[in-house]
C-alpha cells in the first residue's frame, strides 16, 4: 500500500483510540526501510518522482518490505512496547500491524518472515 494509505490508517487508529499523534506516526515510520531503496534509485532528488512513487501501489524498485515490514520484528517489538511505553502499545501495535496487514493486501511482494522467502 501507500504511505498515504498507511497515514489514513493510523490516523483512524489513533482517532479510535485518543492518540492521533501516535498512531500516524507508528503508521507511517514504519516504510522508513523504503528511504533506502528510494535513495538508491534517485527518487529523493525529485519531489515529483518521489509523490510519484509513495503514491503508487507498485514496488518499481524491489526490497521495499525489509525488517521493519517482518512479523520476526513485529512481534518482539509488540512485547517489547507493551512494557516500555504502556499507554501507546495499543496504539503502536495496531497501527504496527494495521500497516503490515494493508502491506498484505497490496499488490507488491511481502514476505511475512524477511529475511525468509
Amino acid at each position: 500500500m501507500t504511505i498515504p494509505t498507511h497515514a489514513v490508517l493510523g490516523l483512524f487508529i489513533g482517532v479510535v483510540t485518543g492518540h492521533l499523534l501516535v498512531g500516524v506516526l507508528a503508521s507511517v515510520l514504519i516504510d522508513l526501510d523504503h528511504f533506502v531503496i528510494y535513495a538508491q534509485h534517485g527518487v529523493l532528488k525529485s519531489p515529483k518522482l518521489f509523490w510519484k512513487t509513495i503514491t503508487n501501489n507498485e514496488d518499481p524498485y524491489g526490497g521495499q518490505r525489509g525488517w521493519l515490514h517482518s512479523l520476526l520484528v513485529a512481534i518482539p517489538l509488540a512485547v517489547f512496547m507493551w512494557f516500555v511505553v504502556p499507554i501507546w502499545a495499543p496504539v503502536l501495535i495496531l497501527s504496527y500491524l494495521g500497516h503490515i496487514l494493508l502491506d498484505v493486501l497490496g499488490s507488491a511482494d511481502y514476505w511475512p518472515f524477511f529475511p525468509f522467502k
